[in-house]
């Protein structure tokens, strides 16, 4: 895996050390001596992520790590720290400024290199939904501070019950979060209740890596569960078992648990960081509803329109069923909007779409395509069926009176709607979008030639 290393360290030697492993691991490396000369280095080069001492001159590991946690420039890049000696104090302050990992020396290479390519998939998963919802982490999905976050589901899974009973009595007593335990056995099966837990703490001993392996392979592959950080807990010697973990989608591993405050802060982590991925998603979804839907009425656009369409020919010419393709429009709005105002327009637009879905079929697709124009598609519809449909639409629409604020007699308004049919055969293409809107379009001026609030058929439908 590819990217960008900011190596900090006070001593020339540790920097050249690690920058010959990294970059025999295909990595970028830029070095700084410095506390500061990283910040200024950072903020310029925008690495990927940052390994420094835990120990720089003038300055402790979390204050380091809470300076680059203060700049928005800085504050989303991942930043692991190597300890010199084992300190657990310093661990458990790094971790609560924000340090995504921090490891005491000394630390096989392949374990490095893997806890490395966990952090970078991380980012760059995260990188990803960030461009494609158009903003920056910074911008309303800053962490929240340690300590403020909310409880969450935690599952704990293990072949020991004595094992499990004691990390979940500790997280009862130690943190605000809701357990539930399970065996190996049944963690997969137990997996398909809801909900699904929002972190999960797999206990694997060395003498049954195969199967905690293949758990972990399950619970990342599964639908409900592979957006669930797993932290997996091993033996303090088992650091080949670390590595595979890692490299096999395990969001943390804990070799040799000892102190579960780190734990606790390690839990903290992964929750906010699921937490904030589920943000990231919901702005997405968000965002593309927003590109397909009617800001006014509600329904859907033109832009999802076009591609259900032609969705639906492609369906059509499989199973050869019958479609029918509608273009419904008020009659005489102008004067709607003249006499009573475009807010009043406004009402009558969203009170005609009501009504429309509401006598459609769920599968059935309406779209406003137009100011006062809506398209509606109905899948596996006869003619007659599609007369019917529309014929019931015109009536309803024009028997219904519409209540406008500020007036007292309610307004009537009509529609006019035309319609084309696809019936696609063996001898004949399967019409077009383009096409069948044409067709539409030309029943729907007929209607309108002939007197409005009518319900007219192209001459010559599609097929």
């Amino acid at each position: 895996m590819s990217g960008k290393i900011l190596i900090v360290d006070n001593l020339a030697t540790n920097r050249i050390v690690l920058k010959v492993k990294l970059c025999a691991a295909h990595y970028q490396v830029i070095q700084a001596a410095s506390a500061k000369d990283a910040m200024t280095l950072a903020a310029r080069s925008r690495p990927d992520l940052i390994l420094a001492n835990a120990q720089l001159a003038c300055v402790t590991a979390a204050e380091f790590v809470s300076e680059l946690r203060r700049s928005k420039v800085t504050q989303d890049i991942p930043v692991m720290l190597l300890q010199p000696s084992p300190c657990p104090s310093e661990r458990r302050a790094a971790l609560c400024a924000g340090a995504d990992d921090i490891l005491s020396k000394p630390v096989p290479e392949a374990l490095l290199l893997a806890r490395l390519r966990n952090l970078l998939r991380q980012r760059h998963s995260e990188q990803e939904l960030t461009d494609q919802i158009g903003i920056a982490p910074a911008v309303g999905f800053a962490e929240a501070p340690c300590g403020f976050e909310l409880p969450g589901r935690i599952g704990i899974i293990a072949q020991s019950h004595t094992e499990a009973h004691a990390l979940q009595n500790w997280l009862t007593r130690g943190s605000p979060h809701r357990t539930s335990m399970m065996d190996m056995d049944h963690a997969l099966s137990l997996s398909d209740t809801r909900p699904p837990a929002d972190v999960y703490l797999l206990r694997i001993a060395t003498i049954e890596a195969e199967q905690g392996l293949r758990l972990l392979a399950e619970l990342k592959a599964a639908q409900r569960t592979r957006s669930s950080p797993v932290i997996a807990l091993i033996n303090a010697d088992s650091s080949p078992l670390g590595v595979t973990l890692l490299d096999m989608g395990a969001d943390d591993v804990i070799m040799g648990l000892s102190d579960y405050t780190e734990l606790s802060l390690r839990l903290a982590a992964q929750l906010r960081r699921k937490r904030r991925s589920e943000r990231h998603r919901a702005a997405l979804r968000d965002g593309l509803n927003a590109a397909m839907i009617d800001p006014l009425t509600g329904v859907h656009n033109r832009r999802f329109a076009l591609p259900f369409l032609q969705r639906l020919i492609e369906h059509s010419q499989s199973n050869g069923e019958s479609f029918a393709v509608m273009v419904a429009d008020l009659d005489f709005f102008k004067q709607v909007n003249d006499r009573y105002g475009h807010a009043a327009g406004d009402r009558v637009l969203c009170e005609v779409t009501r009504h429309l879905r509401t006598h459609l079929r769920e599968s059935d697709m309406l779209a406003r395509i137009g100011g006062e124009e809506f398209l509606i598609v109905a899948p596996a519809t006869s003619r007659l069926r599609a007369q019917r449909t529309a014929d019931r639409l015109c009536a309803m629409i024009a028997k219904t009176p519409i209540t406008l604020s500020g007036h007292k007699t309610p307004l009537h308004v009509t529609v006019s709607i035309g319609v084309t049919m696809a019936i696609p055969t063996p001898s004949l293409p399967v019409p077009g979008v383009g096409e069948l809107l044409e067709e539409a379009d030309r029943a729907l001026y007929l209607a309108k030639a002939q007197g409005r609030n009518m319900v007219t058929f192209c001459a010559r439908s599609a097929a």
